[in-house]
This record gives C-alpha cells, structure tokens and sequence, in this order.
C-alpha cells in the first residue's frame, strides 16, 4: 500500500488525521515548503468507495484548506459510491462539489491524481474537477468499471479506453504522471501558485518607434527567425504546469496554455504553437479552459497571438468553430483578472481576435492583424490571389498602422517584449477589479473608431 501522505510531503510535515478512520483519509503537511491539504481514498477501506462518513471528511477537509488559505492536493483511488448506503452515498456527490465549488470561490487550488482504480461517483465529482489533473500510467480511469460495464453490455473497445493514457490524449486529464514523480510534478504547481512576490523595480523597455506596413508587415511575420515570444516567456519562467485538453474529448498541439511564474508572478500564458496547423475549436476551449482556471484563482492572463488563422474544414463546422471564437471573445473580455495580449507575428482571423480583447494589447514590429489572409480577402474582393498586397497594403494591417489607429497600445522588440508583459502585469496589478473591468470596456468600445 502507498503511503501518499510520506510520498507528498515533506519530511517530519504532516499532521494526524482530521477525522477517524474511513475511506476518504486528509491531513495538513507541506510540499516544497508550502503548506497544503491532503485527500485521500483509501481503497483498501471497502475499495476507497464514497460514504456518508466520507463525504463528510472530504467537505471537513476542503473547509479547513479554506480556512487555512491553503491548496488542495486530492489523490483519487476508488471504487465509487458505496452501494450499501444507497442514495445517501450517491449525494456525497454533490456535498463534495459543493465544497469544490466554495474552494473555487476563495480562489484556491484544486489538484488531482487519479490512481488506479479511480471510478464512478469519485470520478464523476470532485476526481474531474481539478485545476490540474494528474493519473497514474496504466490505471484504469472510468466512470463505469470494466468488470461492471461489461457485465451490463457495454462495449469495452478500444481496449485501452479506459486508461489513463487514453483520458490524456482524449484531453481529459493533463498529464500522465508515475507515481515515484508525482511529488515534483506537485511540487511544480504549489510553487508556482505561492502568492506573488514584491514586484521588482524594472526598467520598462522602450517603445518601438516604426515597423514594416502593409504586405510588407504580413511578410516580414512569415519571415520571423529567432526564439518566438512564446517560447521566450515559457524560457524565463520559473516554474511551468502545461495544461492539456479541453475536458470535452480533445487536445491538441495547436494551442499552449500552461500554469507559469514569471518574475515572481503566478500566471497563465496561452498562445498559437507557431507551425503546428491551423486553430480549430478544440484549441479555442483549451484556452477557454486555461482562462477559467485563471479566473478560479485570480491569476492574470497573458495570450500570445501568432496564427494563419482558424481551422477551415466541414468537421470544424460541425464543432461549432463560430461559437468557439464568440465564446473565447466574451471569457476573455469578462475575464475578472488582469490581461495583457501579445501580437507575436500573423494574426488572421478569429483564431486571432478571439484572444485581442485585452487590458493591454501589445505587437512586436514585425506583426500584423487582419479579419482574414490577404490571400483570401483578395479571393474575396477580386476572386484571384494575385492581388493580395494590393489588399494588405489597403487594409493597413501593420502593427505599425494598427499603433497608429489605436488598436495596439505599445511596439517592443522581441528581445524586450518579456520585460514589457511584467512592467504592464504590474501596472495592471494596483487597479481594482471593477476598475480594471471599466477600463476595459472602454478601451474596447472606442477601438477602430
């Protein structure tokens, strides 16, 4: 049997049980130095099934992290809802997800680790409601159990559907995570979650004064060499979550969004994956995801634009590609935390506007933005390619041009785009959240006016 509290924890940290011995087992200890709440399902207490008695130690547990303003560090290992209490058992359910909810509320952490065997009712409550989802390689993940899907005549094929290999690549959990690594992979995301430091006293980089117009722009973007501006934030942060899938069957290369510290901050940075195909719906609810977890934890939000555009095929419409922009737009313009968007290098279409509404948009020189490719808004206008600088050049589509129409707010450099993002980030962070909302309404209201 593992000892998940010695296998957590820090040496000599952890404390006695809060409550007597059942299937849910919690106590306070300390990973990496930060002080958490640990849960556990016990399976070798009746197969670590949800009870009353352990529903009522998960909410005990939940309200003393609450109480101590500490994360929560849950692993999963059960069977389900006790079947011998019947619907009693069957309503832990919703007494655990409240308590997830109230957790939510205060803006503390939830994360999960889904051991083998993790199923039913604790799969189906708070084991999905992680920030950041871990699973054991090989454990069997199901909301039916093989032994009792089978038996009810339920197909189990493919096989594996039922493994914690197969939720990572369906989206569903964000890493799959041995059980002798769990403790850094852990430790990896209370440390980066630690409240944010002092803000260091920066020289705030100076603004780019000119940039390439027009088509120019749009090709100089295709032509970028060098580190790209996603990869420079993940490169100097100092502790990086990535956060796979959507939670909705899918994930995809085509979109990063990870849990980071950057100078001292925790974060989340969302951004294109330069070269890895067109955004379909699938990447638009992995940001969407993302930004519900920095709302959940009031953590600002810093989005990297650098895309050709959305995905264009019948499957994507029948995923609802439309709704997926239109509902990126609204999270990220309602989004109760500071943001700060990056126009990194193409920026065509809604792949790109759906994650523009910013406190602060910011572009390197060389970028561009437009409502489609020029190649296509030539198809468009004059149904050939050919005069696709024409269109460019008359769209003013240049970071330069969009600077001076009011849309971007600043030019940096590359090399100094970093810096920018953490001299905004602080600004942003003196302004109250119902002042932070206002000015971004009008700061949106009046654009391309």
């Amino acid at each position: 049997m593992t000892d998940w509290f010695a296998l957590l924890c820090d040496a000599g940290s952890v404390g006695d049980e809060f409550d007597p011995p059942e299937s849910v087992v919690a106590r306070a200890g300390h990973i990496a130095g930060v002080e958490v709440v640990v849960i556990v399902c016990d399976f070798e207490f009746l197969a670590g099934t949800l009870s009353v008695a352990a529903g009522a130690s998960f909410v005990r547990a939940v309200d003393i992290a609450i109480e101590r303003g500490v994360a929560v560090v849950a692993v999963a290992r059960s069977g389900g809802a006790r079947m011998q209490q019947g619907t009693r058992a069957f309503v832990q359910m919703l007494r655990a997800m409240d308590a997830v909810a109230r957790l939510r509320w205060v803006g503390l952490p939830l994360i999960v680790y889904l051991a083998d065997p993790t199923t039913g009712g604790v799969f189906a409550s708070w084991a999905s409601a992680g920030h950041v989802t871990f699973a054991e390689p090989g454990a069997t993940v199901a909301f039916t159990g093989p032994r009792i899907a089978a038996a009810l005549g339920a197909s189990g094929e493919p096989a594996d559907v039922q493994r914690s290999e197969a939720l990572f690549e369906h989206g569903h959990v964000d890493r799959v995570v041995p059980i002798d690594e769990l403790r850094d992979a852990v430790a990896c995301v209370v440390r980066t979650l630690t409240p944010a430091d002092a803000p260091v006293v920066r020289d705030i980089p100076g603004d780019h004064v000119d940039g390439p117009r027009g088509w120019r722009a749009v090709t100089a973007a295709r032509q970028l060499t060098g580190p790209q501006v996603l990869d420079r934030v993940l490169a100097r942060a100092d502790e990086v979550t990535v956060l796979e899938g959507d939670r909705a069957g899918t994930r995809t290369d085509t979109v990063v969004a990870a849990i980071c510290r950057l100078d001292g901050r925790p974060l989340v940075v969302i951004g294109h994956r330069k070269g890895s195909g067109a955004v379909g719906s699938a990447g638009l609810r992995v940001a969407r995801r993302a930004m519900a977890v920095a709302v959940d934890l009031g953590l600002p939000i810093v989005t990297v634009i650098d895309t050709e555009g959305a995905e264009i095929s019948s499957l994507e419409e029948e995923s609802g590609l439309a709704g997926a922009i239109s509902a990126s737009m609204a999270t990220m313009l309602a989004a109760p935390v500071s943001t700060v968007s990056i126009l990194a290098g193409s920026g065509s279409g809604g792949a790109a506007i759906a994650w523009a509404g910013a406190d602060r948009l910011l572009a390197v020189p060389e970028a561009w933005m437009a409502p489609i490719s020029p190649e296509a808004a030539s198809l468009i206008v004059h149904r050939t390619q050919d005069r696709a600088s024409e269109m460019a050049d008359m769209q003013r589509v240049g970071a330069i041009e969009l600077l001076e129409a009011g849309i971007v707010d600043r030019l940096i450099t590359p090399d100094r785009i970093v810096d920018a993002i953490s001299t905004e980030l602080d600004a942003l962070a003196a302004t109250a959240t119902d002042e932070l909302l206002a000015r971004r309404s009008e700061r949106i209201g009046c654009l391309g006016e």
